[in-house]
């Protein structure tokens, strides 16, 4: 329950939390991509468990870093290491670190988005995903999984739009293709069943031969490099007074002692917060917890990124240390509500530091920090509470608006098409627009009218005949209607004979005729 309720605090609106963890950097000692091979050989033949193995992969992920902390591909496997071992806010974290070395890294983005929807951070997940869509326009998978985003939040005629985008960029893209077909066969109010072969757990990571993300999932035990090839294969010589077997017994030792290690763990960033923060857990594990708290409330006040380091187990031990007791340390009521704070509850938080806040007002020695952080802590309480009601009122509002709209049995007038007449003295682009326009109303049939008087203006403009055709596809897939996929084939055909060789027209039209031909009878 904790650390569900860290992972919550950690992924609402990073970068506006006071405390959003923002950096993580995990330390050991360099290797070589030799020993890698030859690490993983090892911990294969030794059938160590999927923990260790997945902690192998972790470690000398983290030599790479070491060695060059700027290395992108590093970073990114690491992440998705992270999420694959249900690690989500190292996950975040680490996406973080990347986004600093690189701001338009295009799979920090989309991965983030697939995190943030996991987690019910839907606006954050879109943004996300608009950020992707920024840096590489042409990725088909990036509205993809915006539609999923979109049937999550029940926002239906979104989620058409967005797969609609993603097989405009790729015709054959079957996943959106289905999930047009399911969208189509449910009403508004039933529940869209889930994508088959598309867990929630799957991140996707770059393909270098087509530029698009493919799926990566825990079947896979090592991530495959993008922008390097695969290194030739060397097989491991055992020196003959070293059997294979004792080789892996040390390694898995190695892990086992690597994760003893890390219970001790200690900061590696410098500064006088850094040597605070050390020295707060140094009176932890001797058994001084209020010298602990104070230090380590310290440390978090001067520099918030300290908070991605692990506390091993200090807050806990201290929450239970001034739960009925506060007054046993000298401002114990304010450290105990910056620790329920930190651990991810607001609500609770706030009683403790109003306490403090109005126990300060006659001190003369009160420490002007804590004041601070603990008039901070109240206003975001008190602007998330002024956030909610504004919600809710706005929710009860557009209640009110639908239950007076179904009372009133007058139906909202539908913003009828432009005419022929008025249609005939369009530009191509004000014609394409009409089209679109009635498109996203779901009104296909008009958009077909519209886009069919255009070319009698000009029947050889290419656009238009894409526009055509992709309409007509519309029909067929929705509504099933076979006439409507024959007129999309011969569009299709049109386009493939009048457009230049090799020009994305050209392409795309070689796809949708062969997918066409196999769905027309």
């Amino acid at each position: 329950m904790e650390t569900k309720k860290l992972l919550s605090n950690f992924l609402s609106k990073p970068a506006e939390s006071d405390f959003a963890l923002n950096r993580s950097f995990l330390r050991n000692t360099g290797g070589s991509l030799l020993l890698a091979v030859v690490f993983l050989f090892l911990l294969a033949s030794a059938g160590v468990s999927a923990e260790d193995a997945a902690a192998a992969r972790m470690y000398k992920l983290q030599q790479r870093l070491i060695d060059n902390p700027r290395d992108i591909e590093a970073h990114l496997q690491l992440a998705m290491e992270y999420s694959l071992a249900n690690n989500f806010v190292k996950a975040v974290e680490t996406y973080f670190v990347l986004l600093r070395i690189d701001p338009d890294n295009f799979h920090a983005y989309n991965n983030l988005g697939i995190l943030y929807r996991k987690s019910g951070q839907f606006r954050d997940s879109i943004h996300c995903y608009q950020q992707a869509a920024r840096i590489n326009p042409d990725s088909y998978w990036v509205p993809y999984n915006m539609g999923l985003c979109y049937e999550a939040m029940g926002r239906m005629q979104e989620a058409r739009e967005s797969y609609g985008r993603a097989l405009s960029l790729n015709p054959s893209f079957t996943q959106a293709l289905e999930r047009l077909r399911v969208l189509s066969g449910s009403s508004a109010e039933a529940a869209v069943p889930a994508l088959p072969g598309l867990a929630d757990s799957q991140i996707y990571l770059v393909d270098s031969e087509t530029g698009q993300p493919r799926i990566y999932s825990q079947s896979e035990s090592q991530p495959a490099a993008t922008t390097k090839p695969a290194p030739t294969k060397v097989t491991p010589v055992a020196k003959p007074d070293q059997e294979p077997e004792k080789i892996s017994e040390k390694v898995v030792e190695r892990i086992k002692k690597e994760k003893e290690a890390r219970r001790q763990y200690r900061t590696a960033r410098k500064g006088p917060a850094a040597a605070i923060f050390n020295q707060a857990m140094d009176a932890f594990e001797a058994g001084n917890i209020e010298k602990a708290i104070e230090y380590y409330v310290s440390c978090i006040i001067t520099e918030r990124d300290l908070l991605a380091e692990p506390d091993n187990g200090l807050i806990r031990s201290g929450l239970e240390h001034l739960k009925e007791r506060p007054n046993r340390m000298s401002d114990g009521i304010f450290y105990r509500g910056l620790l329920i704070f930190i651990s991810g509850n607001l609500e609770l938080a706030v009683p403790d530091m109003q306490t403090y806040l109005e126990s300060s007002r006659n001190r003369k020695d009160a420490n002007q920090l804590y004041v601070a952080e603990a008039t901070r802590i109240i206003e975001r309480h008190e602007a998330e509470k002024a956030e909610r009601e504004a919600r809710e009122k706005e929710r009860e509002e557009m209640l009110l608006a639908v239950q007076t709209a179904s009372a009133s049995d007058i139906p909202e007038p539908e913003q009828p098409r432009a005419s022929d007449f008025v249609l005939k003295r369009m530009s191509v682009d004000q014609i394409i627009d009409e089209a679109d326009r009635l498109s996203r109303e779901s009104r296909i049939q008009d958009a077909i009218a519209v886009l069919e008087t255009g070319l009698q203006s000009a029947p050889d403009d290419l656009r238009l005949l894409m526009k055509s055709a992709n309409a007509y596809t519309d029909m067929l897939l929705l509504k099933g209607d076979q006439e409507a996929g024959k007129m999309a084939l011969q569009r299709f055909e049109t386009v493939r004979q009048r457009s230049p060789e090799n020009s994305r027209e050209w392409a795309i039209s070689g796809e949708m005729i062969q997918e066409l031909k196999g769905r027309i009878r």
